[in-house]
């Protein structure tokens, strides 16, 4: 039968274990293992990480956070099962490809990590991009571009504030001077109201001065130059917060 076969077909010439027909299927026969045992590993992780974010609904009854937690324990050990066969298919391709350990495995959190591990026809893991410190260094940078960014518009807002807490403080010191002796009751309840206040710019000052004191600080030190005098409506700053102590 095989030779009527071989007749059949044209082949003049039997595969051999060194010939390179052979090595080359037996790799993609490898890879093709490999990719069944990922694709298996991948679709455990994936049924861990629902049962995972269902158990930490708000709304997951008693009972089926028991099942859940049962069914957690139970596909932990068929996760072990298919890691172990997972890294023995990943060490017999040549050359060997990255193995992963339980502690890999808890630590994924989102769906696509498994993708990167794919072998494609253009073999992605050996792009730079598939590399975890590649990626780690991708992230940090642009993390320090975004913490740029926020420290001009700290410089920005810091000055405003220590600038509103000085005219604040200004005017309300006024208001309430003048209210002494055209309504002293009001007056009186303003000045009580006041006390408290102080003391939360007082803190905040004192942050401010923290902030402005160090070597790295880059904005304006000192007071700013406010374009309005009054707050909403028209009305002064010492008025406008009388009203929102009562609302």
């Amino acid at each position: 039968m095989a030779s009527h076969l071989e007749i059949q077909l044209g082949i003049d010439k039997r595969w051999e274990i060194d010939s390179e027909p052979y090595r080359q299927f037996h790799q993609e026969a490898s890879l093709l293992t490999y990719r069944t045992a990922l694709d298996d590993l991948e679709r455990l992780v994936v049924m861990r990480l629902f049962e995972l974010s269902k158990l930490s609904l708000s709304g997951t009854g008693y009972k089926l956070r028991q099942q859940i937690s049962k069914a957690l324990q139970r596909r932990s050990q068929v996760i072990w099962n298919a890691l172990s066969r997972f890294n023995l298919q990943a060490a017999a391709l040549v050359p060997p490809h990255p193995q992963l350990t339980w502690k890999d495995i808890v630590e994924y959190s989102f769906l696509g990590e498994f993708d990167l591990l794919h072998q494609s026809c253009s073999d992605i893991c050996t792009l730079d991009w598939t590399k975890p410190a590649h990626r780690e260094a991708t992230v940090k940078y642009f993390k320090l571009q975004c913490a740029r960014e926020e420290i001009q518009r700290l410089n920005i807002e810091i000055r405003r504030l220590h600038t509103a807490i000085h005219d604040e403080e200004l005017t309300v010191n006024a208001t309430i001077n003048s209210l002494l002796i055209s309504n002293k009751p009001v007056g009186l309840e303003l000045q009580h109201q006041w006390r408290s206040r102080t003391a939360i710019n007082a803190a905040h000052l004192f942050t401010l001065d923290r902030i402005m004191s160090q070597a790295g600080f880059s904005g304006k030190r000192g007071l700013g130059t406010r374009l309005n005098g009054t707050s909403s409506h028209g009305m002064s700053p010492a008025l406008h917060y009388l009203q929102l102590t009562y609302l």
